[in-house]
């Protein structure tokens, strides 16, 4: 009885503190009341706008993808076997699935995460997940990739991309192979048959050399081009010859004679000495018919003629390491020049009639090697061409086989339907704004609350009176 008395006590006052609150006067009350609201509203907003100090931008890249909704047919005809055909169905026949919802699982796996996030170097928590929608009624997928620069959020979209199509693509490789794998058992004897003929056609290649038939006929093709080529370049050289020979007739000169005459042509000072060795010349010639031999200026100019002249034979030395007077005075001839032209031409067909001789001889050497070869391939090129024969049938018959029981299966996109980029990922412009905006929505909600609690501490009194008094 003691110990009820206490709590009853303790109920009483929280009953009087709830009911009336504290002794203070309304103006204090009143004046309580709004510090606390100011006080709270303004911690509220300064948390507000710490958040959005500190919050960083977010940008969002945003791309669509489209399962295409009907199937495809196709009939292929196979030479000297027959027909196949091959159908993609379309992947919404079934009600029960709905093949985003695995491309959806597929997507947000930890390996299509990890090998995007490997494209561009990050850890899976800082790539994060995208944000996936599939509208009803449709085939979309529609994607929004986040980043904290516009860049970031379109790299990161376009390699959730690459590595989505390349799991896929992995997977389709994989189920087929699955597939085949039960197909070619029902095959392994005809195989065992073709890979046999491929030993024996491999086996007589590495001991013969003799790589297929086509290398047999390209021997024989080859032979024969190397020998019209060959009758070609005898033609050339013998019409070579033939002008070479008219031009020697032409000069008076042979090919290394014209070489040595336009070495000294070509020549500045052995051309100096030449033309004043001819104006001394004709000095000599005018002045001997009105003076004697004598004659202290023909003295002089015969001294200077023949200082010339031996200037000339000494230059010509120099030059070619002999010296032949008569065809060195040809170039003081008044149709040098024109004769410098032929003598030009005689070294270049000189020249080219070498080239072609020894290209000649080198044709022959070959010609003779290919005909060697040629002979000693004909035996082997006819074993091979039994061999090849047996594979081909062997073969034939494995692919006829083949082609039978695997043309059902050859649906790639049967487990895993095609996926089209309808709209590429896009350069965001500007921060996504939802973020901010959950922080203001936040604020004003915090703001709201604080205030309608305020609101009914105030007017609490009234309504807890009439409550009691009712109770």
């Amino acid at each position: 009885m003691k110990r009820s008395q206490p709590h009853a006590r303790q109920l009483l006052w929280l009953k009087r503190a709830a009911v009336e609150g504290s002794r203070l006067t309304p103006a204090a009350r009143r004046k309580l009341y709004f510090k606390t609201g100011f006080y709270s509203l303004a911690l509220i907003w300064c948390l507000v706008a710490l958040l959005m100090w500190l919050t960083p931008a977010k940008y969002v890249s945003r791309w669509t993808l489209i399962l295409p909704g009907s199937g495809a047919g196709a009939m292929v005809s196979l030479d000297s076997l027959g027909q196949a055909s091959a159908s993609t169905s379309s992947p919404y026949l079934s009600s029960a699935i709905d093949p985003r919802e695995n491309y959806k699982a597929i997507v947000l796996s930890d390996p299509v995460l990890m090998l995007a996030a490997e494209q561009l170097k990050e850890s899976v928590g800082a790539f994060g997940k995208p944000k996936l929608k599939l509208p009803s009624q449709t085939g979309l997928m529609e994607f929004a990739s986040v980043g904290a620069t516009p860049q970031l959020a379109n790299a990161r979209a376009w390699a959730l991309y690459q590595s989505l199509q390349q799991t896929l693509s992995t997977l389709r490789l994989d189920e087929i192979a699955q597939r085949e794998a039960g197909v070619r058992q029902g095959l392994d004897g005809f195989a065992a048959k073709v890979s046999e003929s491929q030993q024996r056609i491999l086996m007589y290649q590495s001991e013969r050399g003799l790589v297929s038939l086509d290398q047999f006929k390209e021997l024989a093709l080859t032979t024969e081009r190397l020998r019209q080529s060959r009758t070609g370049i005898e033609s050339q050289v013998r019409g070579l010859d033939a002008s070479l020979a008219t031009l020697e007739r032409h000069l008076g000169l042979d090919v290394t004679e014209a070489a040595a005459l336009l070495k000294l042509k070509n020549d500045q000072l052995f051309q100096a000495l030449l033309m004043s060795d001819t104006r001394l010349g004709a000095s000599l010639t005018e002045l001997g018919g009105r003076l004697g031999p004598r004659h202290p200026q023909m003295q002089t100019l015969s001294a200077e003629a023949a200082s010339v002249r031996q200037g000339l034979k000494r230059r010509c030395t120099e030059l070619l390491g002999h010296c032949d007077v008569s065809r060195m005075l040809m170039l003081s001839a008044d149709d040098m020049d024109g004769r410098a032209q032929l003598m030009q031409q005689l070294i270049s067909l000189a020249t080219e009639t070498d080239g072609k001789r020894r290209e000649l001889e080198t044709l022959s050497d070959e010609i003779s090697a290919w005909e060697t070869r040629l002979e000693a391939s004909k035996k082997d090129a006819a074993r091979l061409e039994d061999l090849n024969r047996e594979h081909q049938l062997a073969t034939a018959v494995f692919t006829s086989a083949a082609a039978r029981m695997d043309v059902g299966k050859a649906d790639i996109y049967a487990a895993y339907p095609m996926l089209q980029l309808m709209a590429a990922p896009q350069m965001p412009k500007q921060p996504d704004p939802v973020g901010p905006l959950l922080i203001l929505v936040g604020g004003i909600a915090a703001s709201i609350s604080i205030i309608a609690g305020l609101s009914l501490l105030w007017i609490r009194k009234p309504i807890l009176h009439k409550l009691l008094m009712s109770a």
